[in-house]
């Protein structure tokens, strides 16, 4: 249900600023307007914890899944400076390691230049700035060898083939300055690359040794600043809940109260069931304040908070996805939550993916820790693995092989019995939204549209339901009653469209075609209808699927020996698991449709927003553990 809301100013000294923010936060009991939000940049130590973390996560060995740490309050609202001291360590290691590895990578870039020609005497300092001869060491490629030497011998040149690897050809070439212009051409359309001669004062030899020599040594280094990090990486959780606190604390920093002379004061919205918890609240801390309360006015902008039990609230988010409910209209989630279960679970229709259904999701929501859409979502996966089972014995199906019974539902066989009634749920399912319109017309003192666009409907819909069932019946007398009815409520529900469907038209001419509209809509409530046949569409498509992955896999299976049974079983899973998935997405989009357009099209109005009070964005523990162990109103 939709919840009562208070506009509320919440009024305190000044110096229990400290105090109340941190117990409104925590307690998440009072949505702050807008205008206390300040825009700040974000804090120093927010940042490199978030830094620090990623850091430490390289080194994990397993990741974990959700979040699973759990603080009770004093821990949470008291920073530990050690959290800051080891912080500041890994970013120092972390900085020294960056710069460990980048000159490792440039005495590797050098000693990699220099290899090739580690067979040079010279010091390559005695090449440079000769008066007489220049001088030029570079690579060509082993097929062109030839052909270049071949070239370069007619110049007044002397070279030498220093070493060949990976298909190259390293060469040492000496030639007058005179006849340098001569070489550098054939150098450029020969494709000889040239390597840059450096000033370096010894053999290079004796370079490459100490290049070496250095890499190990900053290998060494490197390794044990690598072992420093996989020792701190237990250390990961303190610096978890660090991020979290200075998150927490930060937005606390960025809240602006407005003043009095004397005073501080907050202004938002507050649930009327929590107005009694907030006051204990501040008793408990002892901290004196006024709150100033009032009804929503006609024109403002009320949050939504719903509350609703524990099988409904995961599918408040389904509702949420498409919009959320307006303050002034009724909760649709606990009717909505209960269709969406049965249409999904008779999608699916299969005892396997059912039972798969329940033990996944029910494993996730017990012991995964999961939070905020995610958490409903599985959630709502697991419930309606409860009428996927169902479906899946009415259907006679375990992973696509018949149970050994007659089922009561054979839609591979003869689908016309699935059909009927995926059209009778849909009839009910949108008596159901009509019956939900006319509810909401009289909490909105509008009978008249809830006669005109609910009533009407409904009768005709039953009217028309009555007449189908009496053309099956055999029993006259019977049938007859049936087909009376249903002319007779068909007939009401046309007369108050006719009646009421131009009642703010004055010209006849409007009344007419007012009426006209109203009468045409029954194209739209055919369509929806038959809408509902896209139930056993999926219901059918999973099990045939399903039974043919089985056939696959049963020829697999005894096509080769020994190998065949490993291989039909690689078939029959990896089938499944194609099938289990993809009607998963299948059955959420299209009962998410079936809501949207056709139930909430019938009634929903939406365009709300959703109750959020301030409170603790946790990114990485799971949650705390208030010291005020009794359960507070509102949350």
């Amino acid at each position: 249900m939709i919840v009562k809301m208070k506009r509320a100013k919440l009024i305190f000294l000044e110096k229990e600023l400290n105090k109340v923010l941190p117990l409104l936060q925590l307690n998440s009991i009072f949505m702050l307007d807008e205008i206390h939000y300040s825009n700040q940049n974000q804090n120093e130590h927010l940042v490199k914890t978030n830094k620090a973390i990623t850091i430490l996560e390289r080194y994990l060995t397993k990741k974990g899944f959700g979040n699973n740490n759990v603080v009770d309050e004093k821990t949470f609202l008291s920073i530990n400076q050690d959290s800051y001291n080891l912080l500041d360590e890994i970013i120092s290691k972390d900085d020294l390691l960056t710069n460990k590895e980048n000159e490792r990578l440039d005495f590797s870039n050098k000693l990699n230049e220099l290899i090739p020609y580690k067979d040079i005497k010279i010091p390559f300092n005695k090449l440079l700035n000769r008066p007489y001869v220049n001088y030029y060491i570079g690579k060509i490629k082993t097929e062109k060898e030839e052909s270049f030497l071949g070239s370069i011998q007619s110049l007044n040149l002397s070279y030498e083939i220093i070493s060949r690897e990976d298909e190259l050809t390293y060469l040492f070439i000496g030639i007058l300055k005179e006849d340098d212009h001569k070489l550098n051409e054939l150098m450029d359309s020969s494709g000889f690359n040239q390597d840059v001669i450096r000033n370096l004062n010894q053999r290079n030899e004796l370079i490459i040794k100490y290049y070496e020599e250095e890499i190990n040594k900053l290998n060494n280094e490197i390794n044990t600043l690598n072992s420093f990090f996989k020792e701190k990486v237990n250390e990961i959780g303190r610096l978890k809940l660090l991020y979290d606190q200075l998150s927490a604390k930060e937005l606390r920093s960025n809240i602006v109260p407005k003043k009095t002379k004397d005073t501080y004061y907050l202004e938002g919205w507050i649930r009327e069931d929590s107005i009694k918890s907030l006051d204990k609240l501040f008793k408990q801390e002892k901290i004196p304040y006024e709150i100033d309360l009032r009804d929503p006015l006609e024109d403002e902008l009320v949050p939504t908070a719903l509350k609703n039990n524990k099988f409904v609230k995961p599918f408040e988010n389904i509702t949420n996805e498409f919009s959320v409910p307006n303050y002034k209209e009724l909760d649709p989630n606990p009717i909505m939550s209960f269709w969406y279960w049965i249409i999904f679970g008779i999608m699916m229709g299969d005892v396997g993916y059912g039972l798969l259904m329940i033990i996944i999701f029910g494993s996730l929501s017990k012991f995964g820790k999961l939070k905020g859409t995610l958490k409903d979502l599985v959630k709502v996966f697991m419930l309606s693995g409860i009428t996927a089972t169902m479906a899946g014995f009415l259907f006679g199906s375990f992973l696509g092989f018949d149970l050994p019974y007659e089922p009561v539902i054979d839609i591979i066989n003869d689908p016309i019995p699935m059909l009927i009634i995926s059209i009778v749920i849909g009839v009910i399912h949108l008596i159901t939204a009509l019956i939900m319109k006319l509810i909401l017309s009289i909490k909105q003192k509008d009978i008249l549209t809830g006669l005109n666009d609910a009533v009407s409907w409904i009768l005709i819909l039953i009217g028309i339901s009555l007449l189908a069932l009496g053309m099956v019946l055999t029993d006259e007398g019977f049938k007859e009653i049936l087909n009376i009815s249903g002319m007779v409520l068909s007939g009401i529900g046309v007369l108050l469209i006719i009646v009421l469907s131009g009642r703010d038209t004055k010209s006849i001419f409007g009344k007419f075609t007012s009426a006209f509209g109203g009468l045409y809509n029954s194209t739209s409530y055919l369509s929806d209808v038959l809408s509902y046949s896209r139930i056993l569409a999926l219901a059918l498509s999973s099990g045939v699927i399903a039974m043919t992955f089985n056939i696959l896999g049963d020829l697999v299976w005894h096509s080769i020996p020994i190998l065949g049974i490993l291989l039909g079983l690689i078939v029959y899973i990896i089938g499944h698991v194609f099938n289990f998935v993809m009607g998963l997405l299948s059955a959420y989009v299209h009962t998410g449709r079936l809501q949207y357009l056709e139930f909430y099209g019938k009634f929903y109005e939406g365009g709300g927003y959703l109750y959020k009070p301030f409170n603790v964005d946790l990114k990485y523990l799971y949650k705390i553990e208030l010291e005020e162990k009794e359960s507070l109103g509102g949350k």
